[in-house]
């Protein structure tokens, strides 16, 4: 079977509308009903017109059942006023998965989607981040015993080192330890403590406080998701994400 034929058959089967119905299809076209099959078994080609109403029904691009391309809808094909078929947003999901991961690759700053989405496609593992690391803190995962968290890592594009002017943990750690504010050291170590059971932990949250060592309140409402990871060298491990809200 050529390219083409092979494409044909292959659209009939993936259609929500014919589901492999050859039939239904060769019907739909004004054709016998067994006039795809017979098409399909003895590699005809069917004229010019019959070839535009076959990828108009199976809501394909002509340029996919020629073998030009891998991509069954063609964007040049969609009408502003159009309707959006289930093809072409599966079409814009890819290409917008595509350029979401070549930005992460160029290091720039990731949505939180992309940081959950790296979460179940790397299986859970710090490795899958690399490209991102800058942009969040690590800490170790936090045991009920714990009385604190503590900083593995400060990225040097975080929310944290961005308030607090400076990418160094010591300088967090310090700050997170010092705070004079005990209710958000407790609501931290809880929040922590749930993300160290395994699951993501993703809440709103709002800061008004004086840090240690800067003489200026620091205000800020932001998202904050946490992750749990394994670590290759420090073991189970939490990565702090978060995003401002403006």
């Amino acid at each position: 079977m050529s390219i083409f034929h092979d494409r044909i058959a292959s659209a009939i089967d993936m259609s929500k509308k014919y589901a492999g119905n050859r039939a239904r299809l060769s019907r739909a076209l004004d054709m016998s009903p067994n006039y795809i099959s017979t098409m399909l078994s003895t590699k005809a080609s069917p004229s010019w017109d019959l070839s535009v109403k076959l990828a108009r029904e199976l809501e394909v691009s002509l340029a996919y059942l020629a073998g030009s391309t891998s991509q069954p809808f063609d964007v040049t094909d969609l009408g502003a006023d159009g309707p959006i078929t289930e093809q072409a947003m599966k079409f814009f999901d890819q290409i917008a998965g595509s350029l979401r991961e070549a930005a992460n690759m160029r290091g720039q700053e990731p949505t939180v989607d992309d940081m959950m989405l790296r979460w179940f496609k790397y299986g859970r593992q710090l490795s899958g981040f690399d490209k991102i690391i800058e942009w969040f803190d690590i800490y170790r995962a936090p045991g009920d015993r714990s009385n604190r968290i503590e900083v593995l890592r400060m990225g040097r594009s975080s929310l944290s080192a961005r308030t607090l002017g400076v990418a160094d943990k010591k300088s967090l750690q310090y700050a997170l330890d010092e705070v004079r504010d005990s209710d958000l050291q407790k609501r931290l170590l809880l929040a922590y403590r749930s993300a160290a059971e395994g699951q993501p932990v993703l809440s709103e949250e709002a800061l008004n406080v004086l840090a240690p060592g800067h003489a200026e309140q620091i205000r800020l409402d932001y998202i904050r998701l946490l992750l749990p990871v394994a670590s290759e060298t420090d073991g189970n491990v939490i990565i702090s994400y978060s995003k401002p809200l403006r």
